[in-house]
């Protein structure tokens, strides 16, 4: 009896000790748990604040970017760009401090008054335009006029498609290889029947192609 007391009480001793011994795992504590709730919660909090951020910045770039359609529409608006109506420029670059001193080098008289203006270049000019007043600030034409016969005038306006359009001063000038590949492949239905050395003539109403070697109209489209 003694005997199996004294077991009884030893084996009680030793499971005394062993919980004694025992330590609790950190990941069990409840302070680990309320830790982890903070971390959790403070990125909530910072996903949620980025989010906004981004929001904020994507809503500003939009709100800075100007409507293609609606800048070409305003520039040909302007009674000496009609000509341009339905043409699609070869490049619109904003002047600014970066290109300044490039542009300078092909465009003379351009100045830092100039910084924030678009340079619009065209097959046959370029056009500096001030789209946030929306006013022409220049145009300078890229293809040099060779020296017109004598009688050039007067062969073009004998015939019928020039009727209405005497008075006027056309723009533009002989096509060379490169404008008339770019314009072949902007509107081959135009520019189908073109050669390299006819002329390309603007007027306010009407786009004409002229081959004056053979006194023959290429083709006459209506602008506007």
């Amino acid at each position: 009896m003694v005997r199996g007391g004294s077991s009884s009480l030893g084996s009680e001793s030793h499971s005394e000790d062993s919980f004694s011994y025992y330590k609790e795992p950190f990941h069990e504590k409840a302070f680990f748990h309320y830790l982890l709730f903070v971390l959790v919660i403070a990125t909530l909090i910072i996903s949620a604040f980025s989010l906004i951020r981004t929001n904020k910045l994507t809503g500003a770039a939009v709100a800075d970017t100007i409507s293609v359609n609606d800048f070409l529409q305003k520039l040909t608006s302007h009674s000496e760009m009609k000509s341009y109506i339905g043409v699609a420029p070869l490049n619109i670059v904003q002047i600014n401090q970066n290109n300044l001193a490039n542009l300078q080098a092909q465009i003379n008289g351009l100045d830092t008054s100039y910084i924030g203006n678009f340079a619009v270049q065209y097959p046959d000019s370029i056009v500096i335009y001030d789209y946030k007043n929306d006013a022409i600030k220049g145009n300078i034409n890229l293809q040099p006029q060779p020296q017109l016969p004598a009688d050039f005038f007067a062969k073009l306006n004998s015939h019928p498609e020039l009727q209405g359009l005497q008075d006027q001063q056309p723009t533009g000038g002989q096509l060379d290889e490169a404008s008339l590949n770019t314009l072949n492949q902007q509107f081959p239905d135009v520019y189908a029947n073109a050669k390299v050395g006819d002329f390309l003539l603007r007027y306010q109403t009407k786009l004409i192609i002229y081959d004056y070697a053979q006194d023959i109209i290429v083709n006459a489209v209506g602008l506007g």
